[in-house]
């Protein structure tokens, strides 16, 4: 049984881990990464940034709370809002970095697209 609970946590929950590190890393950061691989991503605006970050992470969660017994879209949307909120606060102690309501409703809505994306997707598959 605790076999199947770390494969359950590696193959549904770590990618969730993953990127929410990588969230703190690009908001630890005084500005975003100009070079690489980031430029292209962050080249389409700061708030089109929150949304497509927020909304791999709402996909991210509703695909390992989809496993479980109770899964909730709303948990997803706020889970992710809250995440994004908790994120706020931290950039408010990053120098260069502010702390934005915005940013949050953005985050919002990053999780809102996931789970409409993620409907018309199932609505496809099911015909």
């Amino acid at each position: 049984m605790k076999s199947s609970f770390w494969k359950y946590q590696l193959k549904y929950w770590v990618p969730v881990y993953i990127w929410l590190i990588f969230i703190f890393y690009l908001s630890s950061q005084p500005t975003i990464p100009t070079s690489s691989y980031f430029a292209t991503i962050f080249s389409i605006g700061p708030h089109l940034q929150h949304i497509f970050i927020y909304a791999i992470l709402a996909l991210f969660i509703y695909r390992a709370l989809t496993h479980t017994k109770t899964p909730s879209k709303f948990l997803v949307v706020f889970s992710t809002t809250f995440y994004g909120f908790l994120d706020e606060i931290h950039q408010y102690y990053v120098p260069g970095r502010t702390f934005d309501w915005f940013d949050i409703g953005m985050n919002f809505l990053g999780a809102i697209l996931a789970l409409i994306l993620i409907a018309i997707f199932r609505k496809r598959t099911d015909r």
